[in-house]
This record gives C-alpha cells, structure tokens and sequence, in this order.
C-alpha cells in the first residue's frame, strides 16, 4: 500500500515539474533578443471574417502569425513590437489580409 502511495506521489512530482519547466521555456522565447528584429505594431483585424490577431509593419505591410500565442506578450491593440519572423509558404489562411509567418520570437519595444 505504501509503494502505491509512493509512486503516485513521484508521478505527481514529475507532472508538476513537467508543467513548471515548459511555462519557464516559453517565458524565456518571449524575453530572448530578436535577431534581425523590425518594428511594427500589433493590431486586432478579428472584425474581418477568419483573422486575429497581425502585426502592421512601418512600410504597412501586415503579417499574419501562426504562433502568437506561443509568446507570452500582452496584446492591445496599436502595441508598438520589435519582431524576427520567417515567412510560411507552407500554410493556407481564410483570413487573405496579409503575409503569413512563423515568429522567432518578438518583444516590446523599449
């Protein structure tokens, strides 16, 4: 009975360490330097049918994330960002309202 009691007390150790170091691995992807970062501002476009989220470069070009939500970064609408991202020619959207990317990784701009 004991070794019971042990082994579900080692398994719920490990499912909290578990959870605990992926929540520190995506704090660290948002606070990295962005190499190769631009500048441009996080805007809601959720009022057009199929998009979210985007960011509007200053040139007005508008990006369209797969990955946002692996960022741990605020969103509000007009939020001026330094971003590095690749350009996903892999993937399909309904939202047609700009560029599709995958982030490396993005941050407030100071």
């Amino acid at each position: 009975m004991q070794n019971h009691f042990i082994f579900k007390l080692a398994l719920l150790i490990y499912l909290v360490v578990l959870i605990m170091s992926c929540s520190l691995i995506k704090n660290k992807k948002s606070n990295q330097q962005c190499p190769n970062q631009v500048s441009g501002i996080l805007i809601n476009m959720s009022g057009l049918d199929g998009c979210g989220w985007m960011v509007q470069l200053e040139n007005q070009t508008k990006l369209n994330p797969t990955n946002l939500e692996d960022f741990n970064i605020k969103l509000e609408n007009n939020k001026t960002i330094n971003i590095s991202y690749s350009e996903n020619r892999d993937v399909m959207d309904v939202c047609m309202a700009g560029t599709i990317i995958d982030i490396i990784c993005i941050s407030d701009q100071q």
